[in-house]
């Protein structure tokens, strides 16, 4: 059984430019980080209490809270999601390469997910993995915009999904919707069959604090709470994440900076060098190399870290998106090494 093993020490953000696990690239206003402060000093004895943050989660997502549950994390959403359809020998269908954590909580369980891989110019293979459903699927995962190769997912194609497999739930990953906008939400009014996963840890600016959610019809969310236990999701998380949703200005410019500034600067950049990527509607991209291996540590040797891909996308390195200065680093650090 594999697991997800992302390299996870000697990444000190005082000595490197993190550019390799699509964080942040800046922490919460000080305004956030006070009010955490004031919850270490005089609250971190007791239990969570968790407040109106399910009412807040509700209002920002558009749905009742009886449609959202609270998770450890996007992770804990797959695990407690997996853990209550799956049972041992059942298969998940996913298109491949997909994030790493849905073949290791499914490993667990005794279960295969397979599916068609991505074409070369990473299109979502949308009838190959309608083709791929079986008898034994009881689970379609579908990741939009997806990591690591960052496509994206039509609605008309999640709809479809939905649509030609009502007895089969599909569970759509939307850890990058504040990037790409797109969200499947809505159609949970017509399709029972619909989960939609949620981080708080890549636009929202807190990913060490691990949280995610949950949003689907509430009598599955009532069995998932049986699995997920009372007092999984820790209080500072629970402390930004209401701070951020009352007050989005912040992390929304960030957003609107790394899309509308930096972005533009780096696809500019790898143009006139004729540098091949893969743009997209996340806050990372995909870069083509004869030697990603050659190039990610030349970037390591000058402080900076991306990430290299395995196969079938190892002909690539992907990096994350920071802010315009960190970008004019990136760049002239690797105009260096095209010219090395």
């Amino acid at each position: 059984m594999g697991f997800y093993n992302p390299p996870l020490e000697n990444r000190n953000p005082e000595e490197y430019l993190l550019m390799d696990f699509n964080e942040p690239p800046l922490p919460p206003s000080p305004e956030v980080l006070e009010k955490m402060t004031e919850f270490f000093k005089y609250h971190i004895h007791t239990y969570p209490i968790y407040g109106d943050l399910l009412e807040q989660l509700g209002e920002y997502v558009g749905v009742p809270t009886k449609n959202l549950l609270l998770t450890n994390g996007s992770d804990q959403g797959i695990d407690v999601i997996l853990r209550c359809l799956l049972e041992k020998g059942d298969e998940v269908k996913m298109a491949l390469p997909g994030f790493p954590m849905f073949q290791q909580i499914a490993g667990t369980l005794g279960c295969c997910i397979d599916g068609p891989q991505f074409s070369r110019d990473l299109t979502f293979p949308h009838q190959e993995l309608k083709a791929s459903v079986n008898g034994k699927t009881r689970l379609i995962v579908v990741i939009n915009p997806n990591n690591p190769t960052g496509s994206s997912v039509s609605l008309e194609q999640i709809e479809d999904l939905l649509k030609s497999f009502p007895d089969i739930p599909t569970l759509v990953d939307e850890a990058y919707f504040e990037f790409s906008g797109e969200t499947s939400v809505p159609f949970l009014s017509s399709y029972p069959n619909l989960i939609v996963i949620r981080t708080f840890s890549k636009a929202l600016c807190m990913p060490s604090l691990r949280l995610g959610y949950v949003i689907s019809r509430p009598e599955f969310i009532k069995h998932l709470q049986k699995i997920r236990g009372p007092y999984d999701v820790n209080m500072a998380a629970v402390i930004v994440a209401i701070e951020q949703l009352k007050h989005p200005e912040y992390w929304q410019g960030i957003v609107k900076h790394l899309l509308e500034k930096s972005k533009p600067a780096l696809e500019k950049f790898f143009d006139e060098r004729q540098v091949k990527y893969h743009s997209n509607k996340t806050n990372f991209m995909l870069v083509e190399s004869k030697d990603p291996a050659t190039t990610c540590k030349f970037l390591k040797d000058n402080k900076i870290l991306v990430r290299q891909m395995s196969p079938p996308i190892s002909h690539t390195f992907r990096m994350s998106l920071r802010m315009l200065p960190d970008m004019k680093r990136f760049m002239e650090v690797y105009s260096r090494f095209l010219k090395s």
